[in-house]
């Protein structure tokens, strides 16, 4: 029992020390992006998206969602982080975004789910996503707040609700996986 005990602790100590490099990386380093799944979302279609900004047919964040988001917000606060923002003009990460981060939020419309099998839409997707990333990049980090499909195919990682893929971006924002952060609900 002693030694399940002792290696559990070391699982723990190494989690949270890997956590604390990323995030002394996000504070100290250039061009560093994180990749931000939206919190958990309730009803609605998830690729319905209403362009007036009403968020009609919507997928739309749930009470936890919303203090999901305010605790990554308050991460980010912790550690002496302040982000430049780029997100999905969909509610669930317009609004993730925005509790988070505040109201300086860059959306674009090329940024919306792209849940399909449509090659020029993803193409679309990522030029746009990478000229965004690659103009905001320099000594503070870009979070870009987006869905699961955006996030697997700008990083090749999946992420679950409110999780933090943190990356490297170069010139053209192409991105290099530096881990995760994961910040519980």
């Amino acid at each position: 029992m002693r030694i399940a005990i002792l290696l559990l602790l070391n699982l723990l100590a190494q989690y949270v020390s890997a956590n604390e490099l990323l995030w002394q990386k996000l504070r100290t380093e250039a061009d560093l992006v994180v990749l931000m799944r939206h919190t958990q979302p309730t009803g609605g279609n998830p690729l319905t998206w209403d362009e007036s900004g009403r968020c009609e047919g919507e997928s739309m964040l749930t009470v936890e969602g919303k203090e999901h988001a305010r605790k990554i917000g308050e991460a980010f606060a912790d550690h002496g982080i302040k982000a430049s923002v780029i997100s999905s003009p969909m509610c669930r990460c317009r609004d993730t975004a925005r509790i988070a981060f505040g109201e300086a939020v860059v959306t674009d419309a090329a940024l919306r789910e792209i849940a399909t099998a449509d090659r020029e839409r993803t193409r679309a997707f990522e030029r746009k996503a990478q000229s965004l990333i690659a103009g905001k990049r320099g000594s503070s980090p870009v979070v870009f707040v987006s869905h699961r499909p955006n996030i697997d195919l700008l990083s090749m990682e999946l992420v679950g609700e409110g999780e933090l893929v943190v990356a490297r971006a170069n010139e053209n924002g192409e991105l290099t996986v530096l881990g995760k952060i994961q910040i519980l609900p």
